[in-house]
């Protein structure tokens, strides 16, 4: 299952363009889709202490089946080749997802469920999933119009960054489209007291130059590991990262951040560039998780 797509589903309309997005993954790579609905009722509680677990009611049954039918069905008429498989699991809808994509070579979700609140933007299960899984995994929000296919990654020389960098570099590659680097930097918080123009703007030149370096030994490295030949404009830029990272993928085809990056508290499941890029952007976010030996 190691070049499987995997994609939740729950009949609301964005998981409908999780699935579009994921059926044309999966046609691209040549790759099997899974197509998971879990099937899940509050747990019971007991008179005195401890859950049980309600056996989901017949209509909730019959329901699943239908969306994995016309799931099933929507995917065979856009891409005809591709191999789909459903998957229909008693479990919450986050530990579903992680049971069947342990493996898979990516896991894609929609923005929001059924059951999430309107006011919010990202739902709890793609922020978890995007947490917790150890597969790449590729939120998609209401599309926006086509973009530019543009892949944009967030670089900030840290071991996720990296993860990310490769992966909008081999993406780029089965695309055949560009990436842009982007690498934000912040002015020193010591010198902003400094009232001499001259020292705070030479104080930036040395920010930037970082930056550039940064992100140039960034794309370095990720060549060197995936073999792409993708064209790769580095972008660097003042500001907070994920505003910029944001904006830059503002007319993108996919934006690749790193789960954490330099400076993210460790005990946070995302970190919060990631998280405020996944709130904020317009577009398809893959958020992707270093490996153990990535240092």
């Amino acid at each position: 299952m190691t070049n499987a797509v995997v994609v939740g589903v729950d009949g609301s309309p964005d998981s409908g363009h999780a699935l579009s997005w994921a059926a044309a993954q999966a046609h691209r790579r040549g790759s099997v889709l899974y197509v998971v609905f879990a099937l899940w009722t509050p747990l019971a509680a007991l008179p005195f202490g401890g859950t049980v677990l309600q056996p989901p009611p017949d209509e909730l049954r019959l329901y699943s089946g239908r969306v994995l039918d016309r799931a099933k069905q929507l995917v065979l008429e856009q891409h005809p080749g591709v191999e789909v498989s459903t998957v229909l699991v008693v479990r919450p809808p986050v530990q579903a997802l992680l049971d069947v994509s342990h493996d898979a070579a990516l896991v894609v979700v929609g923005t929001r469920g059924l059951g999430a609140f309107g006011g919010l933007l990202l739902g709890s299960v793609s922020a978890r999933v995007a947490a917790r899984a150890t597969a790449p995994v590729v939120v998609v929000p209401e599309p926006a119009g086509p973009g530019n296919g543009t892949i944009v990654a967030g670089v900030d020389g840290s071991p996720h960054g990296d993860a990310a960098l490769r992966f909008a570099l081999t993406e780029a590659d089965r695309r055949d489209v560009p990436v842009v680097a982007v690498t934000a930097y912040e002015p020193d918080p010591l010198m902003l007291p400094v009232l001499d123009p001259a020292a705070v703007e030479r104080a930036a030149a040395i920010e930037r130059r970082g930056a550039e370096q940064l992100a140039s030994d960034a794309v370095g490295r990720a060549r060197a590991a995936t073999g792409s030949a993708a064209t790769v404009t580095v972008r660097v830029q003042a500001g907070r990262e994920a505003q910029v990272v944001t904006d830059a993928g503002r007319d993108a085809g996919l934006i690749v951040v790193g789960s954490r990056g330099r400076g993210e508290v460790r005990g946070l499941l995302l970190g919060s560039t990631s998280q405020a890029v996944l709130h904020h952007a317009g577009r398809p976010v893959a958020v992707l998780h270093a490996r153990s030996d990535d240092g």
